[in-house]
């Protein structure tokens, strides 16, 4: 038999020592750290309060589709203030708004104040000159600004909302200044409406180009007899409202993120359901102002759409509002010859919802001293969009869809840049970012921590 070397007894030695010290000593009761994840998608910067202008066209080609609109317009409604869970993960895509305020004017401005001619039928005066439009028979007091908030029944709401829509009707000027209109039912102030510090969604909805006038004298002076008032209109575009001064009258000083622009407008359909972007629409044939005496406004329709035989819709080029859009970011054109607008206004939603402030976190938590959480706060940024771009980004690589992923900093109590968490309010804790970390339009923010739980027999929290 071999015998046991030095090594070996010292291995003996303390192998010895290490069993008689476990059994002369006192056992404890190990206690288990109940922790739980938080894992929750929270958004940054935005706003709880939205206001919707709906403007609507009320020329005699509309009624389908108004009627289409106030069926569909309660997607948009109801999306706001109940929001889906699209991918089943357990939170909702975007935060439910607090108070959604919704008016509806109509393209009618008349003839800008010009005397009357009468190759414009029933065009005078001012036209509606952006009012708000009221319809008492669709419930409430008759109020032109409709208004719910927390609490009320959106359903209720959304119907009374798509009632209005279907009730402008379709006598007015066929002369459509939809940017103007809107431009002026935001800078009369009516109602109060807009309101400030709510964000402003902008819908125009329309089958005819934009014809907002700067300059309405010589434009009328030189207008001819009969229809050619549209081909008037697309043959003198140095005499309408550059689109620029429209844009900035409609922002009213608002930034990207309080301000969305939508237009559901003549634009080929085969387009925007391939997400073809601004510029590919513009730089279709089918946008060009072509002249064709044989349609009803004198220029050549950029979409049309057909059930059989009988024609459904049809509209001219709304390059304007394409232009419009291109100038704003997060803006969406869709086309009024889709069969539904059911896309268009989901899409619209999911534009407004993602500059809805964060909602609230769904677990309070206790700061240090300094203020900080042991949390991390991950970014994914829109497409092209990269991480070393922005301040207090950490690139944590990229998702399926090459999209970028950012870690950002906690901002603690230095001053830094980043994300900090914000108890000032009791009811309510929140993630804030300091300004110039606010992330982009369209990025998707999640808050991911491990907090510790209650022990259920003590109710004491484990150390």
């Amino acid at each position: 038999m071999r015998k046991p070397t030095a090594g070996a007894w010292c291995a003996l030695l303390l192998t010895s020592v290490l069993f008689s010290g476990c059994v002369e000593r006192e056992l404890a009761i190990l206690e288990p750290r109940v922790t739980r994840a938080i894992d929750q998608r929270v958004y940054s910067g935005g706003v709880a309060d939205v206001d919707l202008l709906v403007v609507v066209d009320d020329s005699g080609s509309m009624d389908e589709e108004q009627a289409l609109l106030g069926a569909q317009i309660r997607e948009l409604i109801e999306g706001l203030a109940s929001p889906p869970d699209a991918d089943g993960d357990g939170t909702l895509d975007w935060n439910p708004v607090e108070s959604l305020h919704v008016a509806i004017a109509t393209s009618d401005m008349g003839t800008n104040g010009v005397p009357p001619s009468s190759a414009l039928g029933s065009c005078e005066g001012l036209g509606d000159d952006g009012a708000l439009f009221a319809a008492p028979a669709c419930g409430g007091s008759g109020e032109a600004v409709m208004r719910w908030q927390t609490g009320d029944d959106p359903s209720a709401f959304a119907d009374r909302v798509g009632c209005t829509a279907q009730e402008v009707g379709i006598e007015g000027c066929g002369f459509e200044q939809p940017l103007l209109s809107a431009s002026r039912a935001l800078e009369r102030g009516d109602a109060p409406f807009p309101r400030e510090g709510a964000l402003l969604a902008v819908l125009v909805l329309t089958d005819e180009e934009d014809c907002s006038l700067g300059d309405p004298a010589p434009f009328y002076a030189t207008l001819p007899g009969g229809p050619a008032i549209n081909v008037h209109c697309t043959s003198h575009t140095e005499l309408l409202l550059p689109v620029p001064e429209l844009v900035e009258r409609l922002r009213a000083g608002r930034s990207d993120d309080t301000f969305v622009f939508a237009a559901i407008a003549g634009v080929p359909v085969d387009l925007v359901e391939a997400g073809a972007d601004f510029a590919t629409i513009l730089a279709d044939p089918r946008m060009r102002y072509v002249p064709d005496s044989t349609t009803t406004v004198g220029l050549a329709y950029a979409c049309q759409r057909f059930e059989g035989t009988t024609e459904r819709s049809a509209a001219t080029p709304g390059r304007r509002y394409v232009e419009l859009a291109s100038r704003l970011e997060g803006a969406l054109v869709r086309s009024i010859c889709e069969e539904s607008f059911r896309p268009a206004l989901a899409e619209l939603t999911r534009r407004i919802g993602a500059r809805i402030t964060g909602a609230c976190l769904n677990r309070s938590l206790s700061p240090a001293t300094d203020g900080t959480v042991p949390c991390e706060v991950v970014e994914t940024l829109p497409a092209g969009a990269r991480c070393d771009e922005l301040p207090a980004r950490t690139p944590l690589g990229f998702d399926d869809e090459g999209r970028a992923r950012c870690e950002i900093a906690q901002a603690g109590p230095s001053g830094a840049s980043g994300w900090l968490y914000d108890t000032s309010d009791p009811a309510c804790d929140r993630l804030v970012f300091t300004d110039d970390a606010v992330p982009p339009f369209g990025a998707a923010v999640e808050f991911e921590c491990i907090v510790e739980l209650e022990r259920p027999d003590t109710g004491e929290v484990t150390p």
